[in-house]
């Protein structure tokens, strides 16, 4: 037992001893590394239309309450039937107490009805039809997934040819033979959408029969691609 021990004293100390030296050895310096930045900038069309339409009652009885904005909602539900375009789903269902000196006096509901769809005129005239009883509180613009996933792939492409010109300018002016890529990071997370139409908000026509004026637009996309070379 008391070899054992020994033998790993001597084990322990012989590693303290190796990793101090190993740790101190010098690194080799890196010489000629450059830090690079390319970019591509695009427009997309907006494809895509969301509209957030609302329902909203007041009422001393919380049920009596509840029962209007089931009612209104289910008719909502059933006038989309017919619309099979267009995606929706009923959202935030929230409910709030009036006030008057300090008690309450009744309540506030409301619930929104998400419509989206690539098909404008069926989302035109489904909300020219909710508006019986719903109204806008918000709409927006944006391009799908797919519409943006294929432009971020064509920008990919374009950023790196940028940066690899970059590339080729620092290897001409070093006066070096070549470079190669230590190492790269492509960002496609510059998006800007979805495009909100203000004038939409809170809008409720004054007859159910008018459809609102809509107009997509375009979104920008941007990738950027970063990296670092070293010449040779």
């Amino acid at each position: 037992m008391l070899r054992c021990a020994i033998v790993c004293r001597a084990i322990i100390m012989l590693a303290c001893a190796v990793i101090p030296a190993y740790a101190a050895e010098p690194r080799e310096p890196v010489y000629d590394q450059f830090s690079l930045q390319a970019s591509a900038q695009s427009e997309v069309e907006n494809d895509l239309m969301r509209v957030m339409m609302q329902v909203q009652h007041e009422n001393r009885d919380a049920a009596v309450l509840a029962g209007k904005i089931n009612a209104d909602m289910q008719w909502a539900i059933e006038q989309l039937a017919t619309f099979d375009s267009i995606v929706y789903r009923t959202e935030n269902y929230t409910t709030y107490p009036k006030y008057e000196q300090q008690r309450v006096v009744g309540w506030r509901s409301s619930q929104t009805l998400s419509l989206s769809s690539s098909d404008f005129e069926a989302v035109k005239r489904a909300v020219q039809i909710l508006q019986g009883r719903l109204q806008v509180s918000n709409m927006v613009f944006l391009a799908r997934d797919e519409t943006r996933r294929l432009a971020e792939d064509k920008l990919i492409n374009e950023a790196l040819d940028n940066l690899k010109h970059r590339a080729g300018i620092v290897q001409q002016n070093m006066g070096a033979d070549g470079y190669r890529i230590m190492h790269m990071n492509i960002d496609t997370g510059r998006y800007a959408g979805p495009r909100p139409r203000m004038e939409a908000t809170m809008m409720r026509s004054a007859a159910a029969d008018v459809a609102p004026a809509v107009e997509g637009g375009n979104s920008k996309i941007s990738v950027t691609v970063s990296g670092q070379i070293q010449l040779q």
